[in-house]
């Protein structure tokens, strides 16, 4: 159990976060989402052990995780934050930044697992490569793989596929469902694309003005925001009003057949684009007011919707 009760952080006057509480189990993923600013990596890096909270406290397991005002080295063992600071040793080999963080493993072991997670992150080629020369999405890369060789049992993650390719990313998705599967590995992780936390996350904690407004499922969160602003954050939404009161909706989330209660909306055609899966349409409602909506065909002989 991961446990954070009651932390606050303030610099100087300001206050970056408030009485935070939360509990993550074992083997569960929590994503961190909200306004830039809004304290989620302050957070991550007290949570890491590596920024002193002005309150509160931090457990792993009941241990204290302590600051850098109690520790010599900051920082602990079992818990390891990924962010883009990247912390790499720059004049070593890419392959000796893995193995330098492998020493709780025997050298069969502890090879046998660099070289997996070289090729999982796409660092094969340039294994022997100093640091210092590599590219950011590299470096980014080869942090995230001297956190997973560690082994530890929290992995914190700030942005962690910002510079990654589709088809890497995709790997290494798979590859963190599998940790929380098999050696339940307990991740807490800050994005800003809202589908990376819909597919990944058990929990989400929206942020804002350093407070946690909302702790909730992903599919609450998606199907039934509480605002428009926090909408934002999981995909697209449509805004408009009707009645004198505002509605929003997910492109999905509409009929083409009349349903009791549903409001009917008249639509203008404007256009269509593909996007593999689903075709999205374009509709103007007013002069100022325009929806998508997401089906398998074009909309373009549809001039009434029920939402």
């Amino acid at each position: 159990m991961f446990s954070i009760q009651g932390i606050y952080f303030e610099r100087g006057e300001r206050s970056i976060l408030s009485n935070i509480q939360l509990a993550v189990k074992k083997g569960e993923m929590l994503g961190l989402v909200g306004p830039s600013g809004a304290g989620k990596s302050t957070l991550l890096h007290i949570l890491a052990g590596l920024l002193d909270a002005s309150q509160g406290t931090v457990k792993l397991d009941g241990e204290h995780i302590l600051g850098p005002k109690d520790r010599l080295l900051p920082g602990h063992p079992e818990v390891q934050l990924v962010n883009q600071e990247f912390g790499l040793d720059l004049y070593h080999t890419v392959r000796e930044n893995l193995l330098v963080k492998a020493n709780h493993l025997t050298k069969e072991i502890r090879d046998q697992f660099a070289d997996e997670l070289l090729a999982l992150l796409g660092l094969t080629s340039i294994k022997d490569s100093q640091a210092v020369y590599i590219s950011g999405g590299e470096k980014q890369r080869l942090a995230l793989g001297r956190a997973l060789i560690m082994e530890p049992k929290v992995i914190l993650l700030d942005e962690p596929f910002a510079h990654m390719d589709a088809h890497i990313k995709r790997k290494v998705v798979h590859y963190l469902q599998a940790l929380k599967k098999t050696r339940k590995t307990t991740f807490v992780f800050v994005t800003h694309d809202g589908q990376d936390v819909l597919g990944l996350a058990d929990k989400i904690a929206y942020f804002s003005d350093g407070k946690i407004q909302r702790l909730d499922t992903p599919r609450a969160f998606y199907e039934n925001p509480a605002s428009y602003q926090e909408a934002l954050f999981f995909g697209e939404i449509n805004r408009f009003n009707i009645d004198k009161k505002e509605v929003f909706f997910r492109p999905h989330q509409f009929s083409l057949e009349e349903n009791s209660g549903a409001y009917k909306i008249p639509v203008i055609f404007q256009f269509a684009t593909y996007y593999g899966g689903f075709v999205q349409s374009t509709f103007k409602l007013s002069k100022k007011e325009f929806i998508v909506l997401n089906h398998p065909e074009s909309l373009e002989h549809v001039d009434e919707i029920y939402i």
